[in-house]
């Protein structure tokens, strides 16, 4: 079911690891066999590293389970999926679900709750699945992320919320997949990107609640510092049947084509390596 790889990879035997160190760079790089994108120099962290085995990753169903007695299937939602029947969710093996608090707009740079955000809650927390949260970030300053974790912080009150909560800062992408220049955001360096989620997850931290933050394997080596966010559980997405990121996370999000009953449409679906829940 994985990825098949170069003849020269697979001559030295099976491996186990997704990413493998090939050399230590001493610019502060490292060039690594990663398992889907093959030979690619990354920045060198002093932080911990993924040790997942590729190997207990297993597929039945188009669902991706990780066989270590702690992983947990969830789904991330927002008002685009309209009604949604948790109790239909919960039955088909959904444990948690990451539920949209709101949104900053990339152009105007209001702050939006989510329409749905109340029944969800509700919903999942009636059905017996997992609550956490995530707010889609366009912060510009630091002040604006931490302007986001204060409007989730309030909204979630009175809520039981046993999963992290999540800053997702993503670029504004056209239907090309070019950024959108008319986006407040196209000319945030990573640096800037790296403070907004530091400033985000920071405060959320410092109220006693989980911090997270989302990112793709092309933010997190080409945009984040990730040595700055180490005290943060990442949130990773990569659209594969294994992860390949040399950096540890806790939640990986392996599609957004997930089809779950109870839901209309399209879903995505993700995997908790890391207890969280009640």
């Amino acid at each position: 079911m994985l990825v098949v790889i170069s003849v020269a990879v697979a001559m030295r035997g099976p491996r186990t690891s997704p990413v493998e160190v090939v050399s230590k760079g001493k610019d502060g790089t490292l060039l690594i066999d990663d398992l889907n994108d093959g030979k690619m120099t990354i920045p060198d962290f002093d932080i911990p590293t993924s040790s997942y085995d590729i190997d207990k990753f297993t597929e039945k169903d188009g669902i991706i389970t990780y066989e270590n007695g702690q992983s947990a299937l969830g789904i991330n939602v927002n008002q685009n999926r309209g009604d949604i029947d948790w109790v239909k969710v919960k039955e088909s093996g959904v444990e948690f679900a990451m539920i949209r608090v709101g949104y900053r707009s990339f152009k105007t740079g209001l702050i939006t709750p989510d329409s749905k955000f109340e029944e969800n809650m509700k919903g999942a927390k009636e059905a017996g699945v997992d609550i956490g949260v995530y707010f889609f970030s366009q912060a510009v300053t630091d002040a604006e992320a931490e302007e986001e974790a204060s409007f989730v912080l309030q909204q979630i009150q009175g809520y039981q919320v046993t999963y992290p909560i999540a800053f997702d800062w993503e670029f504004a992408i056209k239907d090309d997949g070019s950024i959108n220049e008319d986006s407040r955001t196209v000319n945030c360096t990573g640096e800037q990107i790296t403070g907004f989620v530091d400033a985000f997850c920071k405060k959320i931290k410092k109220s006693g609640m989980t911090a997270c933050y989302y990112a793709d394997k092309a933010m997190g080596y080409e945009k984040l510092d990730l040595s700055r966010l180490s005290g943060y559980d990442l949130w990773y997405a990569e659209y594969q049947k294994a992860p390949s990121f040399h950096y540890d996370f806790k939640i990986w999000q392996y599609t957004s084509n997930g089809e779950v009953p109870g839901i209309s449409g399209k879903v995505p679906i993700n995997i908790a390596l890391k207890s969280y829940g009640s």
